[in-house]
């Protein structure tokens, strides 16, 4: 069985046991989502093929996920240029991602399909998250003040 979910305004087809990477899901890692925006659900068997399509969502239909990872993607360079004209800008962007693993699916009709644990353990212990956790935050020096060094008339006098 498997589904088509709206998130982030973009379209996935899932089923259960896939990893997807969506933009950015306000979630921790290891926390479940439901998406209940359902676009589609097709179940394949030999004989016929069954599809419910939503007009534009399914009712009672809900995709369940867990959050497996948290971070950003590659970066991307976006260049200006206008010839003969000495113009020339270059910016660079991230994007904040999450990426989930699917673990259930159900049509809204009884039909539930989920995953089992033992699969679960065994995709999550093959999965590797190239995303990026984002850097530390940068200390602006301008406004750090430096301490002074200690001064002379707090040491003991020497004599000789």
């Amino acid at each position: 069985m498997y589904a088509v979910i709206e998130t982030g305004g973009k379209q996935y087809k899932v089923q259960p046991g896939d990893f997807i990477q969506v933009e950015k899901l306000v979630a921790d890692k290891g926390s479940a989502l439901s998406f209940d925006k359902v676009l589609l659900i097709g179940k394949s068997s030999e004989p016929n093929t069954q599809v419910w399509v939503g007009k534009p969502y399914l009712q009672g239909a809900l995709v369940t996920g867990e959050v497996v990872g948290q971070g950003r993607g590659k970066k991307i360079l976006i260049i200006k240029y206008k010839k003969r004209k000495q113009y020339r800008r270059t910016k660079g962007h991230r994007q904040d991602h999450t990426q989930l693993l699917i673990t259930g699916l159900d049509n809204g009709s009884g039909e539930r399909l989920e995953l089992s644990e033992h699969d679960k353990k065994v995709k999550l212990g093959n999965f590797i998250s190239y995303l990026k956790a984002k850097g530390p935050e940068r200390v602006n020096t301008a406004l750090v003040t430096k301490k002074s060094a200690p001064e002379e008339s707090n040491k003991p006098a020497v004599t000789t």
